[in-house]
């Protein structure tokens, strides 16, 4: 890394955040289109459950591929080629006649956002300076509003023209593709051992972090078990309660930014405490008791409850990025893509089976039965907690 890197390089953040807000803004587009869809197919909970694990298994699952890959040959490549094809696959899901066919487009879509998502987060690890942890804040937080504006756009789209002028959508993304040609940086590691067989294998005295990492991604797979179903079957369960779909982005645009600023703030508290398994533990029992109650409430109550429980819930993402990145300091883009990767694949995965048992319990029994997944989830991180807490500050 060169010297001028060593700073907080302000452009390269605010590129890196700015690009992943554009990005994620198509991602969402499926969330806001559930109503319609559901409607249009005449989709059952599973299958409506299956079109957003097919898109968070392919912009998951794949994810640390791509990690490795641009740790070794380059950032740029993969932050210019994920917004590219995400938009041009996304922006046509609202002419797509067939639901298979969705599914398809669904997936190549969000396979370009796997591409990107590491790299994108990388930046932080290389250009945050000594406030990585904001760095990596800000360029979550550009993800997080990108994909809570989405939802609204793509409504308003529907709503004031019609389902078949989404094509138009495209337009964003190829704007940003062009600054990313001129002013994206090409990183790789110099590091030639990190990719031979002996890096990959697990040494004695790094058994530690091993499992610290493997916290962490149990942390972050259960954060998107209950991220996942409520973003999928939020908006039907308030289209039951009569909220209008316009409504409906506005409220799914306000839990996401929201949950953005809530990682803006953990980010903060993270670089100066470095107490990331505090904060993930507190910010997960805050939430549990706000979404809890969005079910035993009714009106603006219940949306305000459903709002702030995403400010909590959120706002954990960035601290795991962080974690996992001190502990990988020679593979960013590899350490990014396990948390915004891999975790989030296998809780898409579950997902499938989720929707079934959505069907036959429905929806707020199913979150009720996740709040207790997210409760052991704070139990399990006590174990090892201090000596966890002293090996992310080495």
């Amino acid at each position: 890394m060169n010297k001028e890197n060593i700073q907080f390089n302000k452009l390269q953040i605010l590129l890196s955040s700015s690009s992943h807000f554009i990005t994620d803004i198509y991602q969402s587009f499926i969330i806001g289109l559930i109503p319609i869809l559901a409607l249009k197919f005449n989709l059952s909970l599973f299958k409506v459950g299956l079109l957003t694990a097919t898109g968070t298994i392919a912009n998951s699952l794949f994810s640390p591929i791509f990690g490795y890959f641009s740790d070794r040959h380059g950032l740029k490549y993969y932050l210019i080629a994920g917004p590219l094809f995400t938009s041009i696959f996304l922006s046509l899901i609202g002419i797509i006649p067939n639901y298979y066919l969705l599914l398809l487009f669904l997936f190549l879509g969000n396979l370009s956002i796997a591409a990107y998502h590491p790299a994108s987060a990388a930046i932080a690890g290389h250009f945050g300076g000594d406030k990585k942890g904001l760095g990596s804040s800000i360029i979550n937080f550009g993800g997080n509003l990108g994909y809570s504006i989405g939802s609204l756009l793509i409504i308003l789209v529907t709503e004031k023209l019609n389902i078949y002028f989404t094509p138009i959508a495209i337009i964003p993304g190829l704007i940003v593709v062009i600054f990313l040609f001129k002013f994206a940086p090409d990183i790789k590691s110099n590091n030639e051992q990190v990719y031979s067989i002996d890096s990959l294998r697990i040494k004695k005295s790094n058994k530690e972090k091993i499992y610290i990492l493997l916290l962490i991604m149990f942390a972050e797979y259960s954060l998107y078990i209950l991220w996942i179903t409520l973003l999928t079957y939020m908006p039907l369960y308030f289209t039951g309660l009569n909220v209008t779909l316009i409504n409906i982005g506005v409220i799914l645009f306000l839990f996401g930014m929201l949950g953005g600023a809530g990682g803006l703030l953990t980010g903060f508290i993270f670089d100066r405490f470095k107490k990331g398994f505090i904060i993930i533990q507190i910010a997960f029992a805050l939430s549990i008791p706000l979404f809890f109650f969005t079910f035993k409430t009714t009106g603006l109550t219940s949306i305000i409850l459903f709002i702030l429980g995403g400010f909590f819930l959120i706002s954990i993402q960035p601290v795991c990025i962080r974690m996992a990145q001190d502990i990988m300091p020679e593979n960013m883009s590899l350490a990014s893509s396990l948390i915004l990767g891999f975790s989030p694949g296998i809780a898409a995965i579950t997902m499938i089976f989720l929707g079934k048992a959505a069907d036959i319990i429905g929806i707020e029994a199913l979150v009720n039965y996740e709040l207790i997944l997210i409760l052991f989830t704070i139990i399990l991180l006590f174990f090892k907690l201090p000596s966890a807490e002293g090996n992310l500050k080495k």
